[in-house]
């Protein structure tokens, strides 16, 4: 038998697999939440693709993407959330502003195959009284918005929980375009 054909059974690795589990939290630099709504009673479907498009026509990128009864939130890079909301103002939108929001985001190889991840991420938030105000999730991680404010503690505990060093983390503070 040829070394490649052997089957690796239960409990042995092979070279070409990774480590499982939370391997690395990182940081991103300070975003804005918005919350975009019409001023009159308008189709939400038009209302969405109204702000949409008025975004995209500013060249203006959004992500955390939430579509919600009457219009639709999103996040924005901290410095372009003045030019948003003046677009979105300029086109009749009623818009409220969560400034200074960081992005905290949680790798592991295959998240959405461990389990407990989210639970927590969940309780670590939870026992930190932060409140989480957006979540999205990836094959190969979680991605939490929270208030800036918290950011450090909960980076500290979220280390704690997941059994990781320091040097797991990595603090992004501008964004690459």
């Amino acid at each position: 038998m040829l070394p490649e054909e052997t089957i690796a059974t239960t409990g042995e690795r092979v070279s070409f697999e990774r480590e499982r589990g939370v391997s690395a939290i990182v940081v991103s630099p300070e975003v804005a939440y918005l919350s975009v709504r019409s001023e009159w009673d308008e189709d939400p479907i038009q209302v969405r693709q109204r702000a949409l498009r008025a975004l995209e026509q500013a060249g203006i990128s959004i992500f955390l993407i939430k579509i919600q009864r009457s219009g639709l939130s999103f996040g924005v890079d901290a410095e372009t959330m003045q030019t948003a909301c003046k677009v979105l103002h300029s086109e009749r939108f009623r818009v409220s502003v969560k400034p200074r929001r960081r992005m905290v985001s949680i790798f592991a190889q295959n998240m959405r195959e461990l389990h407990g991840v989210l639970a927590k991420t969940a309780e670590v938030l939870n026992s930190a009284g932060v409140a989480l105000e957006q979540i999205s999730d990836a094959h190969n991680r979680l991605t939490c918005l929270i208030a800036s404010e918290h950011t450090e503690e909960v980076v500290k505990r979220l280390r704690r929980a997941f059994n990781l060093r320091e040097d797991a983390t990595r603090w992004v503070e501008e964004r690459t375009r």
